[in-house]
């Protein structure tokens, strides 16, 4: 464990509770609102957040090997995200909050257990028009950390 890498796992911490505090004082209607970025519902807004977990490590995955990243287009990303937000609308709170809770320790974990040299090995990204990306890049950008606050942002903006 770098001091990096344990600044960024604390970091993400931080971010899922903050998610996970906004979602346990919803209001019924509010959890049914849609947010405005996503177009989906709050429920379904805030499960996609622990639902792209896995996604999210194979990019990290092959990122801190330096390896070829995923093959996902982001056609099948954005339908893959559109049939779960159909199929979560009505998602109960307290199962999504503990889908969070359950699954953001295993991902703290292994962020805390990169060294500096996996933090800083890059790839490229092709759903970035192949812009070469760090490990420790991704985990603060749009995956992980800013993602669970962009998320946060639309759902307390919903409504």
């Amino acid at each position: 464990m770098s001091e990096r890498s344990e600044k960024l796992a604390t970091t993400f911490e931080n971010a899922v509770a903050e998610l996970i505090a906004e979602i346990e004082q919803c209001s019924a209607d509010h959890w049914r609102a849609v947010c405005g970025d996503e177009k989906w519902s709050v429920a379904a807004t805030a499960r996609h957040v622990a639902a792209q977990w896995p996604l999210e490590r194979e990019y990290l995955d092959a990122a801190v090997k330096g390896g070829p990243p995923p093959s996902h287009t982001w056609d099948e990303i954005n339908a893959k995200n559109e049939q779960h937000a159909k199929e979560f609308n009505g998602a109960n709170k307290a199962e999504v909050v503990a889908l969070l809770r359950d699954g953001s320790p295993k991902i703290a974990s292994w962020v805390r257990g990169l060294s500096d040299e996996q933090l800083d090995t890059t790839m490229p990204l092709p759903l970035a028009d192949n812009a070469t990306v760090s490990a420790q890049q991704l985990i603060e950008g749009g995956i992980l950390i800013d993602h669970a606050h962009a998320h946060l942002k639309s759902i307390r903006a919903a409504g």
